[in-house]
């Protein structure tokens, strides 16, 4: 009688841990469609890395509530209509419990209905657009500060310094039409005019990038700032030095220094970028400290978009934990929602500001000839 009444008790237990999709006795299945190939790879290889960095660390101590946390992984090649399609494989036929580290405003807006429309957490996509923000998803949790936000300190930090004369070229995509309208937002904020607004083709990328450069020549502004990334970065650049012209350059969190110093041959000194976590090579913050820690331990080298990834990985692993012994996607959501002033280790996320915006940290650096950092 016992031993009926036993078995019938741990039956019990596993169709409840095996209820929602993604979630079994022991592991919780996640998925992520990101850019891993292309010219736009660069930081969707290192977010990657960065979130299994912190999954592999939180596995080798148990999992979470005795679950290890898997992710698949699915290359989309930045292309929003594969990212799409990545996300119904991973919910309709994977049957993942989330989704998490997407890469990419069209990506992530491709994606989010279907998230929502399943009812599937959507944690930490790599993407700033403020599109994304205005409306409040129920499903969808940004990390990140928004490329208003970054686009806000690159302004204010110029009209400090004194200059008023600022230009912006933007690839023409989803991606650079968001960071073109906060750039447009910073800029009427401090009463100023753009000196030129260029769009660069990305599919026609040499011819495109030439003509603009040629219009920014006819007004040498002060300053260009980049609403641009990858490949169309490095071409932007390395045409606007081979012209002659020396504005600032100031680019988005997006931009890559590890990709510049290799396509631009280590011509990269002076170049501002605006970051949204702190610097990876910083010992002032312990979140970092962390990272350092966890990056020997695989040889990498660190990363900006590396160091996000793993921030990522801990935001989410809080909300499984906060989830319960038995999660559900309604338990993760609500567990995220009632997410307050974490803080991780001198960054802090907080998700009581109503918006689904963990942070809105940004800091500006200057990358090295020799392509590291210095804030």
């Amino acid at each position: 009688m016992k031993l009926g009444i036993s078995l019938l008790v741990g039956l019990s237990l596993l169709s409840t841990a095996s209820a929602e999709n993604g979630v079994t006795g022991d592991s919780i299945v996640l998925g992520q469609s990101v850019v891993l190939s292309g010219p736009l790879a660069e930081n969707g290889v290192q977010y990657t890395k960065g979130i299994r960095l912190y999954l592999d660390q939180v596995n080798k101590s148990g999992g979470v509530n005795g679950r290890k946390i898997e992710l698949l992984t699915l290359d989309d090649a930045y292309s929003p209509q594969k990212a799409e399609e990545n996300t119904r494989q991973l919910i309709e036929q994977k049957q993942v419990f989330a989704l998490l580290g997407y890469a990419g405003t069209g990506s992530t807006m491709a994606s989010l209905p279907l998230a929502e429309k399943t009812q599937t957490p959507f944690i930490a996509p790599y993407s700033g657009s403020d599109g994304l923000r205005a409306k409040v998803s129920p499903v969808l949790f940004h990390l990140r500060a928004s490329y208003g936000d970054e686009m806000f300190k690159i302004v204010e930090h110029q009209t400090t310094l004194g200059v008023k004369d600022i230009a912006i070229v933007y690839q023409d995509d989803n991606f650079g039409k968001a960071g073109l309208k906060g750039f447009e937002a910073a800029m009427s904020h401090f009463k100023l005019k753009p000196a030129a607004v260029l769009a660069v083709d990305p599919a026609r990328l040499d011819e495109s990038v030439a003509a603009k450069v040629a219009e920014l020549g006819k007004g040498k502004p002060a300053t260009v700032v980049l609403a641009t990334a990858g490949k169309v970065s490095s071409a932007v650049i390395a045409e606007t030095l081979k012209s002659g012209l020396r504005p600032q350059l100031i680019g988005l969190s997006v931009v890559s220094a590890a990709q510049l110093l290799n396509d631009l041959k280590g011509d990269t000194a002076g170049i501002i970028v605006a970051q949204v976590v702190p610097s990876p090579w910083s010992s002032k913050y312990r979140i970092v400290r962390q990272y350092r820690e966890a990056l020997a331990s695989k040889g990498e080298e660190p990363h900006y978009a590396s160091l996000e990834g793993f921030v990522a990985a801990r935001v989410m692993v809080e909300g499984l934990r906060r989830a319960g012994q038995n999660p559900t996607r309604s338990s993760l959501l609500g567990a995220l929602d009632g997410l307050r002033r974490f803080d991780l280790g001198d960054f802090v996320v907080d998700y009581g500001n109503g918006r689904h915006v963990g942070s809105t940290f940004v800091d500006l650096s200057m990358i090295r000839g020799n392509g590291q950092f210095i804030q």
